[in-house]
């Protein structure tokens, strides 16, 4: 069950802002990329949803009891641009990741946050970059996953200090503006049943300065590991245990990888990533976003957790509505086509979806 308070009515509104500017660059993407591989049709059925969605709320009304019992809402679905339907499918996502995660805990596999990164790129390079961030991350994850549960025999990266079971990967872009260009990088939830020392993960080696944070970067022995193994991949080095030693242990001087112990609440950290809408702040940057992530998988599960359903996930069990009625009564039917109006004339109502997994909207902060 969700509950549509009216702070988050105010914030659904708040967004339906951002989704009318990105309406009209739809509609201007399907003018001027005619015959392209998204098609000019394709584009303004997308301008046409983005701009109506959440235009129309279909209730059940139960006005003894001051209760609002959402039977439809007209949503633009599929569209990761639109910040509304991303909330929402985040919420359904991260409900859908609870039981396997939990699973995997129980089974006493420890979950690690590890970021993956690479050179920002200019806006013609994007496309090429992310396809090869995916296949170098396959070749990382699997080189980390030998043998595994698909019956593979091979070793994987027999120097490897750590060995992964099931992953999650999660892809994030951001944009540059000085410098206009693009840092495509990812960020996974992997699981590992072995121990390791605490003191792998203290951070202690200095790195790169950050002139946003004001401060240096710190690495620790597991982190300079896995940079030096993503670093061989990404740059195409023969894996031997030779070249691996005769790589730098200097972080500077390697791609960068972070790895650290996490808790549940990291789920939330990692799911919500793909793109701040902040970012988005102009046509070229939206034109170059929608093309990038045109047909992509954007969340994505390994190993244990191979096909994982994280994306477009919807309805689940309906709750009871005996639970929020007082009195018994028959509801009225009514449709709304302002959120205005729900915070106005039913400002007072308890608005309701059991259709929606029980996840804290509210909380879920992009």
């Amino acid at each position: 069950m969700m509950e549509y308070t009216n702070e988050i009515l105010e914030d659904i509104q708040a967004k339906k802002v951002v989704n009318t500017q990105f309406s009209k660059w739809y509609w201007k993407m399907g003018i001027d990329l005619k015959g392209e591989k998204i098609t000019s049709d394709r584009l303004q059925k997308k301008s046409e949803k983005i701009n109506d969605c959440l235009n129309l709320w279909a209730w059940d009304v139960y006005s003894k009891n001051k209760v609002m019992d959402l039977v439809k809402v007209n949503r633009c679905y599929n569209n990761r641009f639109c910040p509304n339907c991303r909330k929402l499918d985040l919420a359904k996502s991260i409900h859908s990741f609870q039981k396997p995660f939990k699973k995997l805990i129980d089974e006493g596999k420890n979950p690690y946050l590890v970021t993956l990164t690479v050179r920002n790129v200019v806006a013609e390079d994007l496309n090429e970059a992310i396809q090869k961030l995916y296949k170098d991350f396959y070749k990382l994850f699997t080189g980390l996953n030998r043998p595994n549960s698909h019956g593979s025999t091979r070793p994987g990266i027999r120097f490897r200090e750590i060995n992964f079971e099931a992953c999650l990967k999660v892809l994030e872009i951001t944009y540059n503006k000085r410098k206009r260009t693009f840092h495509p990088h990812l960020h996974c939830i992997m699981f590992s049943s072995a121990k390791y020392e605490i003191n792998d993960y203290r951070k202690y080696v200095q790195g790169h300065y950050s002139f946003k944070r004001e401060s240096y970067n710190y690495h620790s022995k597991m982190d300079i590991h896995l940079q030096k193994l993503w670093t061989m991949i990404n740059l195409k080095i023969r894996m031997t245990e030779k070249n691996f030693e005769d790589m730098s242990n200097d972080p500077k001087q390697l791609m960068q990888v972070d790895i650290r112990e996490m808790d549940e609440k990291g789920i939330y950290e990692v799911l919500k990533y793909t793109f701040k809408d902040t970012d988005i702040s102009n046509y070229f940057v939206f034109e170059t976003m929608v093309n990038a992530l045109n047909n992509r998988r954007i969340r994505q599960g390994y190993g244990e957790l191979y096909n994982l359903k994280t994306e477009d996930v919807y309805e689940g069990e309906i709750q009871s509505l005996e639970e929020f009625l007082d009195i018994k009564e028959n509801p009225s039917s009514l449709v709304t086509r302002e959120i205005n109006e729900l915070l106005t004339t039913y400002k007072d109502f308890k608005k309701i979806s059991r259709f929606t997994p029980s996840i804290e909207y509210s909380n879920i902060i992009e």
